[in-house]
């Protein structure tokens, strides 16, 4: 296979896009890569689309050498989704955005000046925020969440306009499951890291809502917490077990000043401490278990579209 030497890759993933929001998203990243300078390829990954999506951009790839679609085997999310396409890019700069179009990519250049100045990871700040009011406080309380968790101070995780090296790509292909976590993943293994306000848009009526319903998104923060926090399960055990111990010492206490009625509801509370204590424990064990043994895939490729000098098979 023949590498394109390009110097920035473009990864925008799809799911039920239709015809019109391709051949938008087409003309607009198009025109915007045009005035790149050092080559562009625009890496367009269908995430199990069930409509004309895929259709439509092999459509926009036989008229454009610089695309190559990506055909993911089924719906895998929009993380594996971009992580397909890191896994395929040859430039020396990625930069990620999704396909509605709410971030201009006229702006790209705003994210490839800071790592041309030698910053590993540049994470797009949404300016005037356009969403719902809804969605907006979901995404400021996530925000606050996966920062506390991580100790990684990003003032908008959510916002996928982003950009970073390709050291940084490899590094966080590297990481399995956690890259269903991209931006606060890169920001950890990235040396430098910059943000950069960038505008925003209303999401038009036409064009399909979030791929992340309210269950989706509990999911992907139940993953996020099972996957970024190790030792949470060790950490219930010992809590549980420390509050189980002080547990008996106040029943005995209490069987000497108060008698046996004290003592039975000391112990109560401390037999059940003890059942948290070992739950945590066992879902220690699982979550172990779990992590080296499981051999399911982070995403199947169906098919990559390329040009005939790249063209490869999945």
């Amino acid at each position: 296979m023949q590498a394109r030497n390009v110097r920035v890759s473009v990864v925008v993933p799809f799911y039920n896009a239709g015809r019109e929001m391709v051949e938008e998203l087409h003309r607009s990243l198009g025109s915007a890569a045009a005035a790149l300078p050092g080559g562009v390829e625009l890496v367009y990954v269908d995430d199990g689309s069930t409509d004309e999506t895929l259709a439509a951009l092999r459509a926009v790839q036989e008229r454009d050498a610089r695309v190559v679609v990506i055909e993911l085997a089924a719906n895998f999310g929009q993380h594996a989704a971009f992580s397909a396409g890191f896994d395929r890019t040859h430039g020396r700069y990625i930069v990620t955005m999704d396909a509605d179009l709410q971030c201009d990519p006229a702006e790209i250049p705003l994210l490839l000046a800071p790592l041309e100045q030698g910053f590993d990871f540049v994470s797009g700040v949404r300016r005037g925020r356009r969403d719902p009011r809804s969605r907006q406080l979901w995404s400021r309380l996530l925000t606050r969440i996966v920062t506390g968790i991580t100790r990684v101070r990003l003032r908008d995780v959510g916002c996928p306009f982003n950009a970073c090296t390709v050291d940084v790509v490899h590094a966080v292909s590297t990481f399995g499951e956690l890259r269903r976590f991209l931006k606060p993943l890169a920001v950890r293994v990235a040396k430098r890291v910059a943000e950069v306000e960038v505008s925003h848009q209303a999401r038009p009526v036409h064009r399909p809502s979030s791929s992340y319903s309210a269950t989706g998104l509990v999911r992907l923060f139940m993953d996020f917490l099972v996957n970024s926090i190790g030792d949470v399960f060790a950490w219930v055990f010992l809590l549980a077990g420390g509050i189980s111990g002080l547990l008996v010492i106040a029943a005995l206490v209490a069987l000497v000043r108060i008698g046996p009625a004290g003592a039975l509801l000391g112990l109560s509370g401390a037999i059940f401490a003890a059942l948290v204590a070992l739950l945590g424990l066992a879902g220690d064990y699982v979550q172990r278990i779990y992590r080296q043994s499981s051999g399911r895939p982070f995403y199947l490729v169906r098919h990559v579209y390329a040009s005939p000098a790249v063209e490869e098979h999945a």
